[in-house]
């Protein structure tokens, strides 16, 4: 006879071995609600608030099958409804705690974010949450993206430098992208090979879904970064997968030469692209986005984010092989930050050299909004945020129509100070004046050929005072006088005597004041605008920016 243990083992069922787990748990659980009934009730409630929807499923597991339709036609609509009551409790519960956060957030003080959060944190969304914050905070860290091991990089190609950028055309119409597109094909038509990545994700992230991984524009190859996986939801995550991916694009491009353009995230990454593919990297500060960021709220001046922004930026500028900027003012901040001045290149903000003999139609767009021919129009095109000043001019537009001298008012463009520009209009009862909205390239230009006399009234705030903007260079190629804030972004955008008027910011009678003058006097308008496209011919075309760029490089790849 066979002893017990060599007999053959039985087929066991899943179906049985899960039933006899039930009773087993069944018979525990009766026994343990019968010694203490309150602890366990809790346990159950918690059990079913946790996951409502893997309790109704071990409950019809743990039934006989004949069984089951009936959990499925109360237990699960049962979890349903446990499972979304239990988020809006919880929610409810941490409504305080994350309205706290966020503000402490939005106001820059980082690490208190984080503070009122983590007593929260058996609710998974308050984890979630305050992960992000933490990996907001540590993208501005001293070392955000971790090392990784060398990668080996063949012959590099002749010429060819990689562009990294946070984001292109034909996504993101801005001077941004613009200023990129520029650039490039400027290089291109002066015998270099670039190419342009955008930051990892962009611009599905944003929203776009027929998005293309590259794509050719004007001749310009376009590459881009594009989820494939699991998308990290906080910048620090983004910067890592993005840094592993360019350095594969350099090893597959094989470019002589990285070049980023601010902010700290593409200089992070190209940094550690640098370190592991030993690619020379120029970083391109085209401006300071920390005081952007607190110029729409002064109290934020200071604040951790801020510092930390900025200490960010100011090591990235000194690790570069190369820093290149807009302004002299700009390259006065970076020697402060601890770069020396011969590793620091002007590169202004510039305009095609076609820009100088062009003839946009600005009387079409005049007629379109009933403009008419003797009317003097005063302008600007650009973004209509805050800083730009055009509350000012508004104003100064009143004061010329109660003084007998009206003038008409174009703002062409959009942006968050818009609706409130438009309130103000109505306020001042300047019916006259015309805020079309976004428009497209062409339009842009037309709109600044219909303009008779180009006004950029900024404020009188730091990222003012350091950044120069790109549109008086297209007014002034144009044969626009322009009239701008006296701001020392402002007055070296002027140059040489006689090419622009400077008022003191955020003075309406002054503003007034200065264009009452040129209204009256044609031939001073044709002197000024003369004179401006002079100082854009000799300084600020994008074929005289594409030759610096060839001597930053080849200074950077000699003897490599």
């Amino acid at each position: 006879m066979e002893s017990e243990a060599n007999k053959p083992a039985k087929a066991v069922s899943a179906a049985s071995v899960r039933s006899r787990q039930a009773k087993a748990g069944l018979g525990g659980f009766l026994r343990g609600f019968a010694r203490n009934p309150v602890l366990v009730s809790r346990i159950v409630v918690s059990k079913v608030r946790s996951d409502p929807m893997r309790v109704a499923q071990a409950a019809a597991d743990a039934l006989p099958p004949g069984m089951r339709p009936v959990v499925g036609r109360v237990a699960w609509p049962a979890a349903r409804f446990v499972k979304v009551r239990t988020r809006k409790i919880m929610q409810r519960a941490a409504k305080g705690p994350l309205r706290d956060a966020k503000a402490h957030f939005d106001a820059g003080r980082l690490t208190e974010a984080v503070q009122v959060l983590q007593p929260h944190t058996r609710w998974p969304f308050v984890r979630r949450r305050m992960a992000y914050y933490e990996g907001e905070k540590a993208a501005l860290g001293p070392n955000p993206i971790p090392p990784q091991p060398k990668i080996t990089v063949g012959e590099r190609a002749p010429g060819r430098v990689l562009h990294m950028v946070t984001n292109a055309l034909p996504y993101t119409q801005a001077g941004y992208t613009v200023r990129t597109h520029r650039i490039v094909t400027a290089q291109k038509a002066a015998g270099l090979d670039p190419h342009v990545v955008t930051s990892w994700g962009w611009p599905m992230l944003q929203g776009h879904t027929d998005v293309e991984p590259y794509e050719e524009i004007d001749g310009i190859p376009y590459h881009r970064l594009l989820p494939k996986d699991e998308v990290p939801f906080e910048s620090r995550g983004r910067m890592i997968r993005g840094a592993a991916e360019v350095a594969e694009l350099v090893r597959t491009l094989r470019p002589q030469v990285l070049h980023a353009a601010t902010d700290h995230r593409n200089g992070s990454v190209a940094l550690a692209v640098r370190e592991r593919t030993d690619t020379p990297f120029v970083y391109e500060v085209r401006g300071f986005l920390e005081e952007t960021w607190v110029s729409r709220d002064p109290a934020r001046v200071g604040s951790e984010r801020h510092r930390l922004q900025r200490e960010r930026e100011a090591q990235i500028m000194r690790e570069a092989d190369a820093v290149v900027t807009l302004a002299e003012t700009m390259a006065a901040e970076i020697v402060e930050r601890g770069v020396p001045r011969e590793r620091i290149f002007l590169a202004p903000n510039a305009v095609d050299d076609a820009l100088l003999t062009a003839d946009y139609d600005g009387e079409a767009f005049r007629n379109r909004f009933g403009i008419g021919r003797d009317e003097i129009v005063v302008g600007s095109v650009s973004s209509i945020v805050a800083y730009e000043g055009f509350a000012t001019l508004l104003n100064a537009a009143a004061l010329l129509r109660d003084a007998g001298t009206p003038v008409r008012v174009l703002l062409v463009g959009d942006g968050a100070e818009r609706p409130a520009l438009l309130e103000q209009v109505e306020r001042l009862r300047l019916k006259d004046a015309i805020l079309p909205g976004r428009v497209g390239p062409d339009e842009a230009l037309q709109a600044q050929a219909a303009i008779d006399i180009f006004v950029c009234p900024r404020e009188d705030l730091r990222v003012c005072r350091l950044v120069t903007p790109l549109k008086p260079v297209e007014a002034m190629a144009l044969g626009k006088p322009v009239v701008l804030s006296d701001l020392p972004a402002l007055a070296e955008l002027v140059g040489r005597e006689g090419a622009g008027l400077l008022v003191p910011p955020g003075n309406p009678e002054e503003l007034a004041k200065a264009l009452a003058e040129l209204r009256g006097d044609p031939a001073r308008r044709r002197a000024m605008g003369e004179a401006g496209k002079a100082e854009v011919a000799a300084h600020r075309t994008w074929s005289s920016l594409a030759r610096t760029y060839t001597r930053i490089y080849r200074a950077l790849t000699e003897g490599r």
